[in-house]
């Protein structure tokens, strides 16, 4: 948004009188304290006060609490990154939950001006269940090439060295273990397997350091060291489940994953699958049941070397092409100088 000439304030909402945030925001921001009852009327005074031109709102909650601010003319912008119905029900099947989360998707959709989609599959949904079609725009992840991509061969050797890898085809995992991820079915897959030349590495969401006979369990990473975990597996899995808050979602991780230039397992989800399938960077399979990953990790350890390297830079053609920061600031502008202001 800055590099489109765009004067940029990031604010944070909390409900706690201790709310930090975890990093350093490099546009002037602020961290208000609030509370469920008050946080719609603090954030319409404060918006109506510092007059901005437009609220562009990171997932349904902020669009929700921001709707007030159409009463002053205040374009809203809804970046969804997902389903919060769907994504809601994994965890919470209660009646009066399931109402309630469906009163803020409407009313989020409603009130808001343009909604930025991450995923075609998420177009075709929303213009389903009524959502005009001049609201839908389809705005892409993005990652940032030059920070992820691939690592040379002595910083590889080195990470694969460091973690206890040579010599074993690894499958990776980075990220958190929601339910829409998947992890669960693979964790379960890969303790049953006892081929001692492949191995498994999790990042992200272990307490503490733990190598099993076949996997190593890793806490979170710090952002500017994930490259290297990436660089040190040799297939990167995105097995997510057969589910509708998978099906609509884009995956920061993947545009990772191929930026890397890494070769993909996935489960036949979502735009990926379309993505490896056309790109012709990894293999994809039907659902995340264990036979089926199974199936997909048996069918790399089939490949020769020179079949994994051509995925692998398949895969970073296929970020270059589609999960560039350049292409995703040319799909804002189109979003911004759509609306009349």
């Amino acid at each position: 948004m800055s590099s489109l000439g765009h004067e940029v304030e990031l604010r944070f909402y909390g409900f706690y009188s201790r709310h930090k945030l975890s990093f350093e925001p490099p546009f002037n921001y602020s961290v208000i304290r609030v509370s469920p009852l008050n946080v719609h009327l603090k954030h319409f005074i404060n918006t109506s006060r510092d007059r901005y031109d437009l609220l562009f709102c990171n997932l349904a909650p902020s669009a929700f609490i921001s709707s007030l601010s159409r009463l002053k003319g205040i374009p809203i912008i809804l970046d969804n990154h997902g389903d919060l119905i769907s994504e809601r029900e994994l965890y919470e099947t209660g009646f009066l939950r399931k109402i309630y989360y469906n009163i803020i998707s409407f009313l989020t959709f409603k009130a808001s001006n343009r909604i930025v989609c991450v995923s075609n599959s998420m177009m075709e949904d929303l213009k389903e269940r009524g959502i005009e079609e001049k609201k839908l725009y389809y705005v892409t992840n993005a990652t940032d090439l030059d920070l992820f991509r691939p690592l040379d061969e002595p910083e590889k050797d080195k990470m694969k060295a460091d973690l206890g890898l040579m010599d074993k085809l690894t499958f990776g995992y980075i990220g958190a273990d929601s339910k829409w991820q998947g992890v669960d079915n693979l964790i379960e897959t890969s303790e049953g397997i006892s081929d001692k030349d492949i191995f498994f590495l999790y990042a992200g969401f272990s307490k503490n350091r733990k190598r099993s006979h076949n996997a190593l369990y890793l806490p979170r990473v710090p952002f500017d060291e994930v490259k290297y975990y990436y660089g040190a597996c040799d297939v990167l899995v995105l097995p997510r489940p057969s589910h509708k808050s998978a099906e609509v979602a884009a995956p920061t991780k993947f545009a990772e994953y191929a930026a890397m230039g890494k070769p993909i397992l996935t489960t036949d989800v979502g735009d990926a699958a379309g993505l490896v399938k056309k790109y012709k960077c990894g293999i994809v399979i039907d659902d995340n049941s264990p036979e089926n990953l199974l199936n997909g990790i048996e069918k790399f350890r089939s490949l020769p070397e020179h079949e994994l390297l051509k995925m692998g830079k398949n895969a970073r053609k296929m970020a270059e092409k589609e999960f560039s920061m350049e292409k995703m600031r040319q799909d804002l502008k189109k979003v911004i100088e759509s609306l009349d202001f």
